[in-house]
């Protein structure tokens, strides 16, 4: 435990850690901040947000069709509330607009009315407007059940097929879980599994290179117990890595609790809502838990490639030329279909699981070839 101690020492050194703290700063500047301070961003997004929030505190993680004629009452009180709105201002009255129907209508070719629409809605920002939209889109969704899959003729196969109908037939098309909030989690967790990746790299970078480069590696071909280094290197980097993962899971999962969206965490991500079909009945707090777990399994893979690139770079120039083509892979096709969107139905049903066991096994297999050489390696 003692070497497996001062081989962290080597990988956690302020430098490292300076630097990974500005890669995750400026990452979390440019590709999260933004989904945590504008979300829902713009409106009528924000309104539809809060009337799915009120959908579901009403009626629960499903709309019946009496719950159904419940919101529609709202919403055409929400029509009397505009038109109450309407007939008390005096710019409208005097356009001779009297009710919603007739403001919707209004012809927006003329440029007085178009400004006075403008006021109202873009500048005014009053909110009745904006959540009879809003209420509008959700209550065409219901309507329209033959929308849910959200794909065209011939684009899915016939277990794909069947898969939406099942659905369907299990109530799917009543569940009230919405895009918004699966979108902005989707979007932030491959931002955040690259930005993990990417740190774990810069992490494992000096593994092997550093005894290289100082020729230390010399003394420990000498001895048994310097041999025995290379797989204790190999905990060391497993140990790090993991704590990286962790570290920054945490800090995100801290960040992501301020949008507001644990109600949403028990409910089906299958839902006419949701743009997303997945072939598993799974709650969105699964889902979440699934994508974790994707990016550990691919984190310790990681671990094996980047401990077999250190191994092998002479110095810190090559190891970072080597590096350069595993990133495109892994932030690119890796965190797209292993890390983002798993489980969906437009990909093939077990994608994921056999990705990550094949990713594994062929790293390990790498790290194995790797390790047989240094066993018989000659320092002559």
């Amino acid at each position: 435990m003692r070497l497996i101690f001062e081989e962290l020492k080597k990988l956690f050194t302020v430098k490292t850690i300076i630097l990974i703290s500005i890669v995750s700063f400026i990452m979390y500047q440019q590709f999260i901040m933004f989904d945590f301070k504008h979300f829902p961003n713009g409106r009528p997004l924000l309104d539809t947000f809060l009337a799915t929030q009120k959908m579901l505190e009403d009626y629960g993680e499903t709309m019946d069709e009496d719950e159904f004629e419940d919101f529609k009452d709202i919403y055409e009180k929400r029509i009397d509330e505009a038109t109450a709105y309407i007939k008390s201002h005096n710019e409208l009255a005097a356009a001779g607009i009297d009710t919603y129907k007739e403001f919707r209508s209004m012809d927006l070719e003329d440029e007085k009315l178009s400004a006075l629409h403008h006021k109202v809605v873009f500048e005014d920002f009053v909110d009745v407007f904006w959540e009879i939209q809003a209420r509008e889109v959700m209550i065409d969704t219901y309507e329209h059940p033959e929308r849910f899959s959200q794909y065209g003729p011939g684009e899915l196969n016939e277990k794909q097929e069947a898969r939406i109908h099942e659905l369907v037939e299990n109530g799917a098309t009543t569940a009230v879980f919405t895009y918004l909030v699966f979108e902005n989690y989707n979007t932030l967790i491959k931002v955040v599994a690259i930005m993990i990746f990417l740190s774990v790299m810069l992490v494992l970078m000096p593994l092997y290179v550093g005894d290289k480069r100082n020729h230390a590696i010399f003394l420990q071909y000498t001895s048994k117990v310097g041999r025995s280094l290379f797989t204790k290197k190999l905990v060391a980097g497993l140990i790090a890595s993991l704590t990286v993962i962790t570290i920054h899971l945490s800090c995100f999962f801290f960040l992501y609790a301020g949008n507001d969206t644990s109600m949403f965490f028990p409910l089906t991500i299958n839902s006419i809502y949701n743009n997303f079909v997945s072939w598993y009945d799974i709650t969105f707090f699964q889902y979440i838990v699934f994508t974790v777990i994707c990016i550990y399994l691919l984190g310790i893979a990681l671990v094996l490639v980047a401990a077999c690139i250190s191994s092998i770079a002479p110095n810190y120039m090559t190891s970072v030329g080597l590096h350069v083509p595993l990133a495109f892979i892994l932030f690119g096709l890796g965190t797209s279909y292993l890390v983002q969107n798993i489980t969906i139905v437009y990909l093939p049903q077990h994608l994921v699981p056999i990705s990550l066991v094949i990713i594994l096994l062929i790293c390990a297999l790498l790290y194995g070839w790797r390790y047989r050489n240094e066993k018989v390696r000659d320092i002559a």
